[in-house]
């Protein structure tokens, strides 16, 4: 356990990057930028022009106010990395070059085994190599979770919360986009599900300084922005795609 003066000091730093975070107030402009031009505009004002790098500094924050929440924070950093794999993947397959090779280059990283054994078992089989990958990525995650002490129930409430979404995700992909059977269920309600986790993040705010929870709630706090930020910025004035919208606005505090 870290000393209560050094948990003090993380707690308040994250808190920090909470009040940084976008409102529905703040972001009102880009809710009314109806064109390129004036959502360029809205967007420097805000200074997003580079929304994942404001994310990354959550991320840092709370790597260093945290170190015993290290492997966790960075499992759900890998849920990112994981998404260059999964594109260096698909290159690598359209370009005709064998994906053997591509697997040895990640020699030395968290990537080498589940790279090898994708290689391995789904060879060019774009489709099932990235299941493949989300799922490993979410398993890293939530084995991470259940690492934690029992008085982290809700941080651990809040990751699964995530695994949940992205299951439904592969679920969604594998029958939709890829037409596998291998891949079943019932489709679930996403927005919901954000709604919820977004009411568990608040709660995280009530509870324990001393606790995790905080420090994973901010984080994605932050990840449901830049989701929310983009959405809108794509969306600029066309009602066809608010039902994307309301369902990308759902976790976050932009939508509130």
């Amino acid at each position: 356990m870290m000393p209560s003066g050094a948990i003090a000091y993380a707690h308040a730093r994250i808190r920090g990057c909470k009040s940084r975070l976008l409102t529905r107030a703040d972001a009102l402009p880009l809710f009314t930028a109806s064109d390129a031009a004036a959502m360029r505009r809205v967007v420097t004002a805000l200074e997003l022009e580079e929304p994942f790098r404001r994310l990354l500094r959550v991320y840092a924050t709370a790597i260093r106010g945290y170190p015993h929440g290290e492997p966790l924070f960075r499992a759900l950093l890998q849920l990112h990395e994981i998404e260059d794999v999964k594109l260096r993947w698909r290159e690598t397959v359209k370009r005709g070059r064998l994906v053997y090779e591509l697997a040895e280059t990640f020699v030395r990283t968290p990537y080498a085994t589940i790279a090898a054994t994708v290689a391995h078992a789904h060879g060019n089989d774009i489709a099932a190599a990235e299941l493949a990958f989300d799922r490993w990525a979410s398993q890293r995650l939530l084995d991470e979770a259940r690492r934690l002490p029992r008085r982290e129930l809700l941080s651990r409430r809040l990751v699964e919360s995530v695994v949940r979404e992205r299951d439904a995700e592969i679920v969604r992909r594998g029958a939709k986009w890829y037409g596998l059977t291998s891949v079943s269920g019932v489709p679930e309600d996403v927005t919901s599900m954000r709604r919820e986790r977004l009411r568990l993040c608040r709660r995280a705010f009530v509870g324990s300084p001393f606790l995790l929870a905080p420090a994973v709630a901010v984080i994605l706090l932050a990840e449901e922005e830049v989701r929310a930020v983009r959405a809108l910025v794509e969306r600029q004035g066309d009602e066809s795609l608010d039902p994307a919208l309301q369902r990308a606005l759902a976790g976050s505090q932009l939508g509130a």
